[in-house]
């Protein structure tokens, strides 16, 4: 008690029960990683203010110049973790070292962040380049459109809903626990997927970054004008801040958020055919890193495209080595 007493957060959440949470596990933290540990950081809603009763609580944590060993991160991230279970919100902890972040940081940690302990040491590292964010974005994104709603391991162009027979198209299968402990389906992960993948396409198309969920929608209207924008910002508005991600019991709520959902895939498919113009123009243009990058990530989910399979192919025959046996290994997942 004494230990946590001695914790005072630079930066309230403005909710005591998150902030009684947060310095519990830095007293952890800093228990089991004596002076390893270098600052806490959160993101999100609750660096801004704008945290409602279902947002989840993103902590950064970085360590001192670089890690010690393989587990160390792994290791600190599942204690804080295994910490935070009892408490009826719900925790993501992202673990990074000086060095990690000395290579280039997100702007949400550089321009969406506040620090919660330690030093703050944001006006020292770089922000990472526009190229490498937007590889980022673009595979992750990738990574999101398969996983969040077990599409598999194979997409094709275009996508259907993940569950067409259900009320909401399946794309309320995230749960989401309540502070009574009971989980219930929420929006989180469309949020989540819609988000993600505008700011990948405001990276690619428009070159800006995006630090904060918030700014999506506002940024997307401002760099284009499509019918995207406003679906964006009704998506946002409706089920974050208006639902709490939570399924509306109304009726009239509820055929709105069917409505949203209707309109999703047509969403999904503008970014997978702005993928695919950003994986050919890597194909054509990016260094070897990069082009390794794609190629497994591409060995991972298979975009069953020809253009794309026969711009693989082409790398397959690369006086490089490396970059031909990559390809080869991308093309045996093709179908």
């Amino acid at each position: 008690m004494q230990l946590m007493e001695s914790i005072i957060l630079l930066k309230s959440t403005c909710n005591e029960y998150v902030d009684t949470m947060l310095r519990e596990v830095i007293v952890l933290l800093n228990t089991r990683f004596p002076d390893r540990i270098h600052s806490y950081y959160i993101e999100g809603s609750y660096a801004n203010d704008s945290g409602i009763t279902t947002s989840d609580i993103d902590l950064l944590i970085v360590f001192k110049e670089n890690f010690e060993n393989e587990q160390e991160s792994t290791e600190a991230r599942a204690l804080a973790l295994h910490y935070a279970a009892p408490y009826s919100v719900e925790l993501d902890v992202i673990i990074l070292s000086e060095h990690n972040l000395s290579r280039g940081a997100s702007p949400n940690f550089k321009m969406g962040s506040i620090l919660l302990y330690g030093q703050d040491l944001r006006s020292h590292v770089p922000l990472i380049s526009l190229n490498a964010w937007t590889r980022d974005r673009m595979h992750s994104s990738w990574w999101r459109t398969a996983h969040l709603f077990n599409r598999g391991s194979i997409l094709t162009y275009p996508l259907d809903y993940p569950d067409p027979s259900a009320e909401f198209y399946g794309y309320d299968a995230r749960k989401l626990r309540l502070p009574n402990r009971q989980e219930v389906n929420c929006t989180r992960d469309l949020i989540r997927l819609v988000g993600w993948s505008a700011t990948a396409i405001i990276a690619f198309k428009a070159g800006r970054y995006v630090a904060r969920k918030s700014d999506c929608h506002k940024i997307y209207q401002e760099c284009f004008q499509d019918e995207w924008g406003q679906f964006l910002q009704d998506l946002y508005e409706q089920c974050r801040s208006h639902w709490n991600y939570l399924i509306p019991e109304d009726g009239e709520e509820r055929k709105m958020l069917r409505s949203l959902c209707q309109r999703t895939p047509a969403f999904e498919n503008h970014f997978l055919n702005i993928y695919k113009q950003f994986l050919l123009s890597e194909f054509l243009h990016a260094d070897e890193q990069a082009l390794l990058h794609a190629l497994w990530v591409l060995s991972e989910i298979v975009y069953q495209d020809r253009e794309i399979e026969a711009a693989i192919r082409t790398l397959a025959e690369d006086y490089r080595p490396v970059l031909r046996e990559a390809a080869q290994l991308a093309l045996a997942k093709f179908p």
